[in-house]
């Protein structure tokens, strides 16, 4: 009777999965069929008629395809009836994701994918990790600057660099540093390097690009990132393993993003956004396609929570 009960017990879990499994399914669109290389999505849709549109973005030198390793939140969005778009924009994996060709390559691209899958106007949400979360916040504010429609319903952002100007310090302390604990020296010699491409500058000849490109920045004494934000609801996951830092890598709290991303959603809320919140995480950080723990990871936003979350919206 007991081994009856326990193979009715698998038959019925291989069903639910399959059901899960077979609630989505992945397709690759190219937007230039010249070059695969960028200006792609991967898709998850929805076996039945997608309601909205759920666009994200990865980090810097993340490809789709590594993103979709590292976080669920593309099938859960999916499964719960949302087209979920990961996104590689036309330049590539490489770029910062917060200039205006970024931009209004979303500009343009938003509303294309809404028509073609007859999703409502404004039904749509953007969230991003790391530099792609830069990007979700910087578009946000570019929306209320050119007066962009439709605009996102909600966005949420996974331990977004937001101060592009504490970002360089932060590289030029780690390239420059001569204790035995500074590692991936010629990562940092990259970064400043690609900095200095995109700002056009170091922060001696170009600071105010800087400021200016910067979601958020501690230097922007009128707070124009936090103005032009609104009241646009939005969340940042957050995991500020001092502990970590400390130990595994030598690094102060202010090489971490915990600063730009606290103080962010605290003047929002002081500006009167009550739709700004921030999570702060414990031991969620983990890469899976390295195998390591890292706070700074995909996997400290729970997909099934971030995609309850957008729903209500």
């Amino acid at each position: 009777m007991k081994k009856s009960i326990f193979i009715l017990f698998l038959f019925l879990q291989t069903i639910l999965f399959a059901q899960k499994s077979a609630s989505y399914f992945r397709t690759i669109e190219y937007f230039d069929s010249e070059d695969s290389t960028k200006n792609y999505a991967i898709m998850y849709r929805p076996n039945g008629p997608a309601h909205r549109l759920l666009i994200l973005l990865p980090g810097m030198g993340e490809s789709p395809q590594m993103a979709e390793i590292e976080t669920d939140i593309p099938k859960i969005a999916a499964a719960n009836g949302m087209l979920t778009a990961i996104l590689c924009n036309n330049e590539g994996s490489a770029a910062f994701q917060i200039d205006g060709n970024a931009q209004q390559y979303l500009d343009s691209l938003i509303p294309i994918l809404l028509f073609k899958n007859n999703i409502p106007n404004d039904a749509y949400y953007l969230g991003g990790f790391s530099t792609g979360g830069s990007g979700v916040i910087k578009y946000v504010q570019h929306c209320n600057v050119y007066d962009i429609i439709p605009k996102p319903r909600a966005v949420f952002a996974i331990d977004p660099p937001l101060d592009f100007v504490r970002l360089y310090k932060v590289y030029d302390n780690w390239l420059n540093d001569t204790t035995s604990f500074t590692t991936n020296k010629p990562l940092y010699k990259l970064m400043l390097g690609a900095m200095r491409l995109f700002f056009k500058g170091d922060l001696n000849t170009a600071y105010d690009n800087y400021v200016k490109l910067s979601p958020y920045c501690f230097d922007d004494k009128n707070k124009f990132g936090v103005q032009l934000f609104s009241s646009m609801p939005v969340k940042i996951y957050c995991e500020p393993d001092f502990n970590w830092a400390l130990n595994e890598k030598h690094w102060s709290a202010y090489d971490l993003n915990v600063l730009d991303n606290v103080s962010f959603v605290n003047e929002l809320q002081k500006y009167g956004n009550k739709q700004a919140q921030i999570v702060l995480t414990q031991n969620k950080g983990f890469r899976k396609i390295l195998k390591f723990k890292h706070p700074h990871s995909w996997s400290i936003a729970d997909p099934a929570e971030t995609v309850k979350w957008l729903k209500q919206y």
